[in-house]
């Protein structure tokens, strides 16, 4: 991402998600009885859109996970639309723009932004990559909840109360329950504190990891041989290589521990991390 998308990245989401909306016909606006689904669709298209314009000027781990849990909900629904409109112009113009905040909301130097707003005095926070094996159950769960949060309205406006009541109840149960589990990765971070390091992740460790300073030997991008204790839940891309001069106990969630095929509980003198920042942006936020 260019220096200018990095610096004005918050500004242009907000510019983008307000165009989805101002381009006219964006939502249809017809409230009749007769067609009290489409009265429905437009209604959760603005509630949508309003929660993600709101979450966009708050600036907060929480704000991160909401924008983009509930983004792609509107992206699809522009998009689904736009056969609807007959391939208007309009209409491919407010998809696109609401598709390309959506892109932008999911870079590292965006999430960065959110998950430093709440740092504490001189932390540097550096979202982690999510890892490999939960990308599949990450996006099954947004499925569920995407399709579930839609639906139910729908049966609700048409009185089909036998359809409509039960999926309602489980929408809330599942927004409930899984959308937590969405934000535990708006919660994973590499840390920089004035003793070190701090590694915040509990999808992989049990407690949060602090390395201090003078107790690491180098910090560099991961070498094809090295034999590291793998923090990163095998994610895609070069981690980074934390040497230790001593070794260091380690707590594994389950997870963790088959990933790696080894005890939850072990002493390392090498760690593997993923942060989604490159290693010359992280070593440009440290102190001079």
């Amino acid at each position: 991402m260019s220096k200018w998308l990095v610096r004005f990245n918050g500004w242009i989401v907000r510019l983008l998600w307000v165009v989805a909306a101002l381009v006219p016909n964006t939502f249809d606006t017809t409230f009749t009885s007769e067609n009290r689904i489409a009265t429905v669709i437009t209604v959760q298209s603005w509630v949508v859109w309003s929660i993600v314009a709101l979450a966009t000027w708050v600036l907060h781990p929480v704000s991160l996970t909401v924008i983009r849990v509930f983004a792609p909900l509107l992206v699809t629904r522009l998009i689904i639309g736009i056969p609807a409109d007959n391939t208007s112009p309009l209409a491919i113009a407010a998809a696109v723009a609401a598709a390309a905040a959506t892109l932008v909301a999911f870079s590292a130097e965006y999430g960065h932004r959110h998950v430093q707003a709440a740092a504490y005095g001189a932390e540097v926070r550096h979202l982690l990559r999510i890892p490999t094996p939960l990308v599949a159950p990450t996006l099954l769960g947004w499925l569920v909840i995407a399709a579930s949060v839609s639906t139910a309205p729908a049966f609700l406006a048409v009185e089909n109360w036998l359809l409509g009541v039960p999926l309602a109840i489980i929408a809330v149960l599942l927004v409930w329950r899984l959308v937590p589990r969405l934000h535990r990765l708006s919660r994973r971070w590499f840390v920089h504190v004035p003793a070190g390091w701090v590694i915040h992740d509990d999808v992989v460790l049990q407690e949060n990891l602090l390395i201090k300073k003078h107790a690491i030997n180098s910090l560099d991008r991961a070498r094809a041989d090295c034999e590291a204790l793998d923090l990163t839940g095998l994610t895609r891309g070069v981690p980074l290589e934390v040497q230790l001069r001593d070794m260091i106990d380690v707590r594994l969630t389950p997870l963790a521990a088959r990933l790696n095929k080894t005890d939850d509980a072990l002493h390392a003198r090498a760690l593997l991390v993923a942060p989604s920042r490159p290693l010359d942006v992280l070593r440009s936020t440290l102190p001079k």
